[in-house]
């Protein structure tokens, strides 16, 4: 691990552990999993996380065991090489699966609940369908990410963002307007 300290003002410093991507190798394990050989260990399953995961989703991101002990941070992951690169965005991506909402088709609020019935698309192609969920304590589980974007959170744990609510149109905005904070 290379040290990397970040400046906290004029007094602290923190060692976040970065890890040496040069003596680094993702790789995928004959069971599914992504590891990563390093250091002269060789973790046959390992963890991402996002330490900042809406704010800077591709930097900061955390490497762990498989008994979730961490290895290291990977700064950026526009620093590894092409098939690194892509073991790890795939594998971000299949942990932080994240639909886009294109329209809300009804918005009902009963029982400490809302229930929400989203046009989502498919990643990556021209697919959309509709999907319901609930959401329980709306102000914490839509939350605004910008003046244009918020993200859903459902009582099964499933994110839904909206990546502009003036794409959403009116009658989208207008079911979904008592809701935002």
């Amino acid at each position: 691990m290379e040290n990397t300290v970040i400046e906290m003002g004029s007094i602290e410093q923190i060692d976040i552990g970065a890890l040496d991507l040069g003596k680094a190798e993702f790789y995928l394990a004959d069971s599914g999993f992504t590891g990563l050989k390093y250091n002269g260990e060789d973790y046959s399953h390992v963890t991402l996380k996002r330490a900042l995961p809406i704010g800077l989703p591709m930097e900061y991101i955390s490497v762990a065991d498989s008994e979730n002990k961490e290895i290291g941070i990977i700064k950026s992951v526009d620093d590894l090489s092409g098939e690194q690169y892509g073991i790890v965005l795939d594998e971000l991506n299949r942990r932080y699966y994240c639909p886009e909402v294109l329209d809300i088709k009804s918005v009902k609020d009963k029982l400490g609940y809302v229930y929400m019935e989203l046009v989502i698309s498919v990643a990556d192609s021209d697919t959309t369908f509709v999907k319901n969920c609930a959401v329980k304590d709306v102000n914490k589980n839509i939350r605004m990410l910008s003046d244009d974007s918020l993200i859903i959170y459902d009582v099964d744990g499933n994110r839904y963002m909206i990546k502009s609510l003036c794409a959403l149109g009116k009658n989208g905005l207008k079911k979904l307007e008592s809701y935002i904070f």
